[in-house]
């Protein structure tokens, strides 16, 4: 029986980041759909928005493969300035797979799609919901 098993708390990171000027839109869509593909494959849950030069980013998963994760994160030179909002254990999922789009001025931005972002912070712990909350409509700000 494997740890996971034996222990049913996930693990949950937030952070928020500045994407290297130097970066492409083509370059940050490959980001967002490698991302996307492997947390997906590896039981993580969460979102990953990048807008206006910014990456925001919820990962919910076992504890240590987020912390490895999270490691290589930090070390990506595709971002610099993360900051975490938050790594805590969490009793259950709270997200419904993992999301990962590129919030926008044009036309790719859509409402239904942050009022789904919002549905799912709905469902956080309320100690760390306000925050994400917060974060979340400071993010996309301006593009509403």
């Amino acid at each position: 029986m494997s740890s996971t098993t034996l222990n049913n708390m996930r693990y949950a990171i937030s952070y928020v980041s500045t994407a290297n000027p130097a970066l492409s839109e083509t370059e940050i869509q490959e980001a967002l759909d490698f991302s996307k593909d492997w947390n997906n494959n590896h039981n993580i849950t969460g979102i990953l928005l990048y807008s206006q030069g910014n990456f925001f980013q919820v990962l919910e998963g076992e504890e240590q493969l987020l912390k490895d994760l999270f490691d290589r994160i930090k070390a990506d030179e595709r971002h610099h300035n993360v900051i975490t909002i938050f790594q805590k254990e969490i009793p259950n999922i709270q997200f419904d797979g993992y999301e990962a789009d590129f919030i926008s001025l044009d036309d790719r931005y859509n409402d239904e799609n942050f009022e789904t972002y919002l549905a799912q912070i709905s469902l956080l712990n309320p100690s760390i919901q306000s925050s994400v909350k917060y974060i979340l409509n400071k993010f996309t700000e301006g593009i509403k």
